[in-house]
């Protein structure tokens, strides 16, 4: 029999208010606008008609024509109802509920405090910065942490740090990661000197390691003059950046990158010996080797593409070539050209290895590779007797020409002949003139950061992790399955993680033990955080492997593994490698068993369907469930909700969209699998889906229509009997409100919590300003003795994080507490929460950051806010 699972009619009047445009997550659309159309009660379509009572032990529905309209809707009193979807009624506003005032609010202190530095830590410092020929920089600050052996002096490139684990320095590129994630306040002192391998620098501190990508910068140019350099960190006229002395007059001196950190430094050659430096600084050299014999010609490049340049031999036209900085046997050796000829060294291609080129008077033949043969490419450039210079001047990082007369260079960005590109006066006509990488990016500016106040009077325990980026709700939207999560292990230590962007787009893993210190690891992971979709989900499998997946808005999915349980060092790889090129929200869903559901959207806003995977613990594998459990035919799309049973059961809400527009959300529809597989779904009467499940066949628990500041994406929970509740905002008798829809195993029911008093449009395309968050719902206990509890964030409320408990009593829920979690604004922070610390234990960890709405594309790079993780768990016994 055919039947059509509408089980609540319900329609509410569409105001028209002049507000602020609001919405989450749009394409391309133009509105059309909203018509009224004649009232309408539950129960009634559109002809007048009344539906016949729905009965739950034959499971059947009457036929009755689709009643959706996309423009015109009209208010409806949530008076009549069906047996099996019914309105209940809510008690949500009362003098308890209005407000804090009696709370007390206040900021939280780092309890780190600057004052003048010890005389014993100083002549450490002074020590380490004679050792390491750092007198000549300028102090830009210093300091000693009150009440600790740790003391700093912070210059314009470097910072060095002595504490009870030594002293040590912090260089670019790592000491803009250490600023931006909170520096010494967040994460302790340096425990070691920074580490270069495969093109990643890596430093450790006492709260976890710090790592960041070796970074392209162009080449400049320095002059010697004697054993004085004179480095310039652009290319044009004017002033040094920098002056070192270093080596002898007379000293043959060699310049490349001899640790991997990106940047350039010298190396002074007496004889066979090599006295390596591996900073632009006086002092004893790094490191001392002897290679060759004393009448080699001596080449410099990175051979092998480590990011490390090393030494090669040359004797003639044969070429010895060494990829390590160590005495022995050569690791390549080729003949090539002629032995008269000239020869310079380069990157010709942008493969990451340095090769050879042959000069002959002014004609240039440019091999890509280590090997003999014919030139790859040959180019006339310059007279014969012009000094030429190589180096990568704009950064793309390719190698070029430079030709010298005199103190003027003409520079050349391409392999070619002409004229040149850049035309640059530096020094005089006589020096000795060397190209290379000196500096790195300038040093970042520290974020101010708002400080929070937060309530006191309830007993909450307070968390303050790094800053993190804050110019969109990224990190903070609720459709993060997870923000935060925790492991329980089997000796039941509890091991949270959290993740997050830095203020540059770095994604930041923390993990603490038992609610103890954070420790953190600076990924090397980065995401468009312009756009707030691309939301970073976290989740711990019961093997205690870390899962992360972050993505592009409808774009390839990116996720990583933890290589071991419990580390925060991740492989980013591939889940199964299908239907992975459009993605959006990527979320997992942690099974009792330790297996994993993740869901996410193949394919674009209106446009798209649900996928799913699943994870076991034993195979260590992803496999596909569902290539398309829910289908909008090429036409809409499913927006979900979604959470897992005790039984490890899938159950997910949804309403459909079908455009990028937020107005056209409408309905909410409910389906659960059979079992902890996902592979067989059933309707809330137990009548198997036919998949994919399609609008058409779809069990509509609620019917509402377009235009009803319906949002998408909300949160949904199951109580101890594994019943679902969901949670959303819609409009019904003139106010968006909060209501709840519930299962009481017999009957849906709808709750109007009547905590909300003002109405509102939400519409556009795109991340929007939302007046009030996605709120969030968990729930304790079974049937009517239940605690109901709601995150959320109102500007009703001032905009406030703010949480409320309800009760239910047959057919109404009851606000029975509300208060606010901070005393200010959190701007665009959507509630986020510990879902399986709350699952296992029953308690309610939220991640919590102010963040600020900008529209989707725009680069609010350094805007940084604090963030906190945030016990509120003695607010469910009050």
């Amino acid at each position: 029999m055919k039947w059509k699972k509408g089980a609540c009619l319900l329609a509410v009047l569409l105001l028209s208010v002049p507000n602020i445009s609001y919405a989450e997550e749009a394409d391309d659309y133009t509105d059309t606008g909203a018509q009224q159309e004649a009232e309408q009660e539950p129960g009634q379509d559109v002809t007048g008609e009344t539906n016949s009572d729905i009965s739950q032990e034959d499971g059947q529905n009457i036929e009755q024509e689709d009643e959706t309209n996309t423009e015109q809707e009209e208010e409806q009193s949530p008076a009549e109802d069906s047996d099996y979807v019914i309105w209940g009624k809510g008690r949500g506003i009362t003098p308890s509920t209005l407000n804090s005032e009696q709370d007390r609010f206040s900021a939280i202190s780092s309890g780190i405090s600057i004052v003048p530095i010890e005389t014993s830590l100083k002549s450490k410092l002074e020590s380490y910065i004679k050792e390491n020929g750092l007198e000549s920089a300028k102090i830009t600050d210093q300091g000693q942490i009150a009440n600790t052996g740790t003391a700093f002096y912070e210059y314009e490139k470097e910072m060095v740090v002595t504490s009870e684990k030594g002293t040590f320095t912090i260089l670019l590129p790592i000491l803009n990661t250490f600023i931006s994630g909170g520096g010494l306040e967040s994460l302790g002192a340096p425990i070691g000197e920074q580490k270069v391998e495969n093109g990643c620098i890596t430093q450790r501190f006492e709260n976890g390691e710090l790592s960041c990508e070796v970074e392209n910068h162009p080449d400049t140019l320095a002059v010697r003059r004697g054993n004085t350099y004179y480095f310039k960190y652009s290319l044009g006229d004017g002033k040094a950046d920098k002056e070192i002395n270093y080596g002898r007059s007379k000293d043959m001196v060699l310049v490349g990158d001899w640790d991997g950190d990106g940047l350039d430094t010298l190396c002074v050659r007496r004889g066979n010996t090599y006295y390596f430096k591996n900073s632009i600084s006086s002092g004893e050299a790094d490191q001392v080797i002897n290679y060759g014999r004393s009448a080699d010609e001596v080449l410099v490049g990175d051979w092998d593409g480590d990011g490390i340049d090393t030494l090669c031999v040359r004797r003639g036209n044969t070429y010895y070539f060494k990829n390590s900085i160590t005495t022995g046997v050569a690791d390549i050796e080729i003949h090539y050209g002629r032995k008269n000829d000239i020869v310079l060294i380069g990157d010709w291609d942008s493969d990451g290895m340095d090769s050879l080129c042959v000069r002959r008077g002014n004609t240039y033949y440019i091999k890509n590779t280590i090997t003999t043969g014919v030139a790859d490419s040959e180019v006339n450039y310059g007279r014969s007797n012009d000094e030429v210079l190589v180096g990568d001047w704009n950064g793309d990082g390719s190698d070029t020409l430079c030709v010298r007369r005199g103190n003027t260079y003409y520079i050349k960005n391409s392999i070619a002949n002409g004229i040149a590109d850049q035309t640059v006066y530096y020094g005089r006509k006589n020096d000795i003139t060397y190209a290379g990488k000196w500096s790195a990016r300038a040093k970042r500016q520290r974020s101010s950061s708002q400080n929070i106040s937060f309530n006191q009077s309830h007993g909450f325990k307070y968390s303050q992790l790094t800053p993190a980026y804050a110019g969109n709700c990224i990190n903070g939207a609720s459709f993060r399955k997870s923000a935060v999560t925790t492991y329980i292990s089997d000796d039941g230590s509890q091991i949270q993680y959290c993740a997050y962007y830095d203020p540059y787009g770095a994604i930041v893993l923390a993990k603490r033990v038992n609610e103890g210190a954070w420790e953190y690891q600076w990924t090397d992971f980065k995401g468009y955080y312009s756009d707030a979709h691309n939301v970073v989900s976290l989740a711990v499998d019961g093997a205690g492997y870390l899962h992360m997946a972050w993505s592009q808005h409808s774009g390839a999915l990116m996720y990583a593994r933890s290589a071991d349980p419990g580390g925060l060092s991740m492989t980013e790889m591939q889940m199964i490698g299908t239907l992975e090129d459009r993605v959006t929200y990527p979320e997992f869903y942690v099974q009792p068993s330790g297996n994993m559901f993740f869901l996410y959207r193949n394919g674009s806003s209106g446009n798209g369907n649900i996928v799913l995977n699943k994870y076991s613990i034993s195979s260590g594998n992803w496999q596909r469930v569902q290539d398309n459990l829910i289908s909008g035919e090429g036409k809409i799309s499913p927006y979900w909700q979604a959470c897992v049973d005790s039984a490890g059961r899938l159950h997910i809400s949804w309403v459909w969209r079908e455009t990028g527009n937020v107005q056209t959300n409408y309905n909410m529809s409910y389906t659960v699998s059979t079992d902890d597989t996902g592979t067989t779904f059933v309707n809330s009467f137990g009548e198997p889906e036919i998949l994919p499940i399609t609008e058409s066949m779809s069990e509509v628990i609620c019917q509402i229509p377009k235009n009803s500041s319906l949002i998408n994406q909300t949160s949904m929970t199951t109580d101890d009997e594994g019943r679902p509740y969901i949670i959303s905002y819609w409009r019904v008798n003139g106010v968006v409100q909060y209501n709840i829809i519930r299962y009481t195993g017999t009957q849906w029911i709808i709750y109007n919590t009547d905590i909300r008093n003002t109405d509102f449009d939400l519409s556009g395309v795109g991340t929007r300003q939302l007046p009030c968050a996605r709120p969030q719902i968990l729930v304790n206990g079974t049937g009517d003795d239940v605690g109901i509890y709601v995150l959320f964030r109102d500007d009703e409320r001032g905009g406030k994080a703010s949480i409320a408990k309800l009760t239910v009593n047959d057919k109404e829920i009851i606000t029975e507490k509300m208060i606010d979690i901070t005393g200010e604004t959190l701007e665009e922070w959507e509630p986020n929460y510990d879902i399986t610390l709350w699952e296992q234990s029953k308690k309610l960890h939220i991640f919590l950051q102010k963040e600020y709405f900008n529209t989707d594309g725009t680069d609010k790079s350094g805007s940084a806010e604090y963030v906190y993780v945030i016990d509120i768990t003695s607010f469910l016994n009050e």
